[in-house]
């Protein structure tokens, strides 16, 4: 591949980058008039038929764990009615130093993880000349 091919892709990503964001601005200015117009539930979906199309609305409440001040109060909960579960968390730091510092403890842990590539990921960035 030459120089030549390589800046005309990177170009045509640029592009390609810029048509994208602008058809997400699109895309959600279009989904905020549908809100206004049909009007959303705060939590959990609604089905709303215009005739041609169904429109689905769902409203999303993220709820988050203060850790700290679950452990402050806690106790007060009878532990059957608590809705917090504890669940082994994979430390990313700790796994790569076992593999580089002790392959054989890494060999015992590795039985226990899935490994897959994830999806590679492209910046261009446009050099400014003076």
């Amino acid at each position: 591949m030459n120089n030549t091919s390589l800046i005309e892709l990177s170009r045509a990503w640029l592009e390609a980058k810029a048509a994208e964001e602008a058809a997400n601005k699109r895309r959600i200015e279009i989904e905020d008039a549908l809100i206004a117009q049909l009007g959303a539930r705060t939590e959990g979906a609604q089905t709303h038929d215009i005739g041609e199309f169904k429109v689905v609305i769902t409203g999303v409440i993220s709820r988050m764990l203060n850790k700290e001040v679950w452990e402050s109060i806690k106790d007060k909960l009878p532990l059957e009615i608590r809705p917090v579960t504890y669940e082994p968390k994979l430390d990313i730091t700790g796994v790569k130093w076992l593999q580089a510092h002790q392959p054989d403890n890494y060999k015992i842990l590795a039985q226990a993880l899935t490994i897959k590539q994830g999806k590679f990921s492209v910046r261009i960035i446009p050099v400014t000349k003076l």
